[in-house]
């Protein structure tokens, strides 16, 4: 966690540190269809992408600032979604929103999830 001296914004390097869980969904919108990362992002540095060959994700260090989270519903926001990366999770009823506006996508963190 790193504070801005002159605006006081807080910026994270950690999906855990925002959300306080080790596992979740990111649905990045972009041109085309969304894409939607599944993962446990516990050890990744920054926002979770697909890896080049497409068997694991991997963080590209990037930091963004700490915003508060808000209750979805996110089989609408997955709906229309592609799913990229997943383990065959089940889709929760419940999460929190998280939008990260400067990265272009949203992080929905389920309840029930670690």
């Amino acid at each position: 966690m790193v504070q801005d001296e002159e605006t006081t914004v807080e910026t994270l390097s950690s999906l855990q540190e925002l959300t306080g869980q080790e596992s979740g969904i990111v649905i990045y919108y972009g041109e085309g269809r969304p894409e939607a990362v599944i993962c446990n992002w516990s050890s990744v540095n920054g926002l979770p992408r697909l890896d080049p060959f497409g068997v694991s994700v991997l963080g590209l260090g990037e930091r963004f600032e700490r915003v508060e989270g808000e209750g979805c519903d996110p089989a609408v926001l997955l709906e229309g979604v592609e799913i990229v990366y997943s383990n065959g999770e089940d889709m929760p009823e419940r999460a929190k929103l998280y939008r990260l506006e400067e990265h272009i996508a949203v992080v929905l963190a389920p309840e029930g999830w670690a």
